[in-house]
């Protein structure tokens, strides 16, 4: 039932027997305190859910929600309105939960949903109680009125709410309700079974409609999903051997529903999945609870025995590599001996990039046109009988400004809005050409833009380029447009120097910034800015967890701080599957996303970031990170650094890879974090002029760019770069020379 409901009079009476005064607020958990533990007996009678209570949840025992905090943190606070209880039954195939709000101020008419009175459920699953938000981790947001919103699998989960006000009576104070109903599917149906669980009820106030207080019953510091160790305990009980357990259909139904959404044609054997599919449906009307399961794990066996058709092997059936791959074994064992043997090794690797994680790059489009009006640059694209476009904003130095006469290199800086060159880059001499990534490719699953207009996605036909390719082709027709302009305007055209480029971004950004420079040869310098999981760090090592199957403690210790890791493959999968093609989802190991025999994930990726990097050598590669900006994980980006050095030093190109660390906090707030400070885009500038005008490097820049800090943690958490790159040891010599 998914809508509000009101409650019976029946219920008023059980509520005014069981609700007794509510205490103040309490402060949060002390740490290291015992979890919270919320009892869920077994219900042998049918719950009803419409936010009424009703004769069974008698033998469920209440907790209290009443841990005050403010929305925005500090101190618990006093004054809020609302206090809660919940309770909790299981029946088999349903956990239920009746949470019951005291408010003597409901509101419900806010836009935002969090600042509507209402309650939210964070579930973890598999209550492993990590600081990570992984893909059983959920977030139910109920208001008071019955609108749903929330975050992670919930909807997948929720099988039934709704809500429903609780007028006050003589001794009690109104609010209102809530009931659910979620599947158990795939849970062990007994007693002592756990789930994490923590309840937060959110109270807002008339006339602002906003809220101002957030009640807890785990801990007051609760941090969402991002970090579920410090959530309570939900455990069965109640349950005897006659006990008959209620009919369990989500995992029939759940891969009834995978099978359905996948697409067709695209398999090397579909035939045995359609024949489990059509007996997974005819088990739906069977009330056979050992029938249930046989199909559901029939369909399932199905589902995971399906193996893509295509020119390389389906990614279940590549052979896990526990270490970053070696960038000079071609796939079919040879080595690289020569610079003409990398150029064969480079391509292969870009086309197992392609085919493995980011789609497929067009070839350059038929036409690409460029035309200007003040800073604005439009962006007009044919090709194959379609037409888009988008725009970009370009910025040009002055001669009096900058001290350096035209023409000018060209930055290409692929933003999240299309913006003012940097000062600092301006001021040295270089054209900055600003590319909005949105405007190129949606930031979601919709997948619309300019790039999908021309080449629309198409997972049958081959065509599910990711939006990380499609703003690396949106850095390339600008150039490409820069081009056409500088040819048509003789005045421009002595203004920029085409021949001279670089392309830049940050967080997002900067994975498409290193995507930009790993398909066009043009861009002589790549700027990676915080790029991280899916851009500059390998899948293979991320400072979450430094042993194997994720297990405490978390994080990597560093002298400045402790790491508890950054993004990982199974982030991308989950919360950003339209960074990259479909194939990439067939890397992380079935049933638990985190589950994985290496410091990291992809272990069956048959390339890792690292090679990307060093694929664009002999051309400079500049690594911008910050020491405390865990967003990025700045050991990640090292790791892949060091994973290309040998091909740099092969190429002779040992002094274009450089790795920008911002070791201390020079932030307007002193906080740190995920940004670019000044010293760094000044140490970016004085790199760009080595590379394209032959300047060389301050000694200052010489000794930041060519440091890594984080050499002693490989040795304490992965056992050094001899364990994480054992191919370093048969690597070619390197080159006698070098290009500076």
């Amino acid at each position: 039932m998914h809508a509000a409901m009101r409650g019976k009079p029946a219920a008023l009476v059980l509520l005014t027997a069981l609700l007794g005064p509510v205490p103040g607020g309490s402060v949060a958990r002390p740490p290291g305190a015992a979890p919270p533990v919320l009892s869920s007996p077994f219900s042998a009678i049918a719950i009803h859910v419409d936010g009424a209570m009703e004769a069974p949840w008698l033998s469920a025992p209440p907790v209290r929600v009443e841990t005050v905090s403010p929305p925005g943190g500090g101190a618990p606070a006093a004054g809020p309105s609302a206090r809660g209880e919940v309770r909790s039954l299981w029946d088999g195939a349903h956990l239920y939960l009746w949470i019951r709000v005291t408010d003597d101020a409901v509101t419900a008419s806010a836009p935002n949903p969090v600042d509507r009175d209402g309650v939210e459920i964070y579930l973890d699953f598999y209550n492993d109680k990590m600081p990570k938000n992984e893909e059983d981790d959920a977030l139910i947001r109920i208001s008071s009125s019955g609108e749903l919103s929330g975050a992670g699998p919930y909807a997948e989960r929720l099988e039934a709410f709704a809500a429903a006000p609780v007028p006050a009576g003589a001794d009690e104070t109104g609010g209102y309700a809530v009931e659910l109903a979620l599947a158990l599917g795939g849970l062990p149906k007994e007693n002592g079974t756990a789930l994490g669980i923590d309840f937060a009820i959110n109270d807002a106030a008339p006339p602002e409609n906003r809220r101002r207080f957030r009640i807890f019953w785990s801990d007051g510091n609760n941090r969402g999903l991002d970090d579920n160790s410090g959530w309570g305990e939900l455990r069965f009980s109640g349950r005897d051997s006659k006990s008959i357990l209620a009919l369990d259909t989500y995992l029939l139904r759940a891969n009834i529903g995978k099978a359905e959404a996948l697409p067709r044609g695209i398999w090397r054997e579909e035939a045995g999945l359609d024949r489990a599919l059509a007996a997974a449906r005819e088990a739906l009307l069977v009330a056979d609870q050992e029938v249930i399961d046989g199909r559901a794990a029939r369909l399932g066996d199905a589902l995971a025995a399906l193996r893509r058709s295509g020119k390389f092997p389906d990614p279940f059936d590549l052979p896990p590599t526990l270490h970053l791959p070696d960038p000079f074994r071609f796939r079919n064992g040879g080595r690289v001996r020569s610079a003409g043997d990398w150029d064969r090794r480079r391509e292969e690797i870009l086309e197992l990039a392609q085919y493995y994680e980011f789609g497929p790059l067009p070839p350059p489009p038929r036409s690409v046109k460029g035309t200007a009006e003040g800073a604005a640059v439009a962006v007009a694209v044919e090709d194959r009988g379609r037409s888009a476009s988008f725009s970009g904003r370009l910025s040009l130095p002055t001669e009096k400004g900058s001290g350096r006469e035209a023409p000018y290199p060209v930055v290409v800086s692929i933003d999240f809005r299309a913006m003012p060159g940097n000062k600092v880059l301006l001021d040295s001499g270089y054209a900055v050409l600003s590319v909005p990534y949105s405007a190129v490719a949606s930031d979601d699953d919709a997948r619309t833009g300019a790039f999908y207009t021309l080449y629309p996605y198409d997972v049958a036909a081959g065509a599910d380029t990711g939006v990380l390719m499609a703003w690396a082709w949106g850095a390339s027709r600008a150039l490409d447009a820069l081009g056409d302009l500088a040819a048509r305007d003789p005045a421009l055209g002595r203004q920029l120097d085409l021949e001279k480029a670089a392309v830049t971004g940050f967080s997002r950004c900067g994975k498409a910034a290193l995507l930009a420079g790993l398909t066009d040869e043009r861009f002589g310098v790549v700027n990676p800015g915080a790029s991280g999981c899916g851009g500059a760090a390998p899948y293979r090592y991320d400072s979450f967890g430094n042993t194997p199957y994720r297990t405490a403690p978390f994080g990597n210790v560093y002298p400045w701080g402790v790491s508890t890791g950054c993004e990982v493959l199974g982030d991308h999968v989950r919360h950003q599957g339209h960074n990259s093609n479909e194939m990439l989802a067939r890397f992380l190991n079935p049933g638990r996303t985190y589950k994985t025999r290496t410091p990291g994930y992809g272990e069956r990726l048959p390339f890792d970031h690292h090679e990307l990097i060093a694929s664009i050598a002999p051309r400079a590669v500049i690594l911008t990170a910050a020491f405390d900006d865990y967003a990025n994980g700045a050991e990640g980006d090292s790791i892949g650094m060091e994973g290309a050095r040998p091909v740099f030093e092969f190429l002779g190109a040992s002094p274009r890879l450089a790795f920008n660390l911002r070791t201390a906090d020079s932030g307007p707030s002193r906080m740190g974090g995920h940004y670019v400070d000044e010293d760094q885009t000044r140490r970016l500038a004085a790199f760009l002029d080595m590379v394209l005008r032959g300047i060389p490097l301050p000694r200052d820049a010489r000794a930041a760019l060519y440091s890594n800090p984080y050499i002693p943690a490989y040795d304490l958490y992965y056992g050094g770069l001899k364990t994480m790159m054992p191919w370093r040891i048969a690597a070619p010599p390197p080159a006698g020379g070098s290009p500076e």
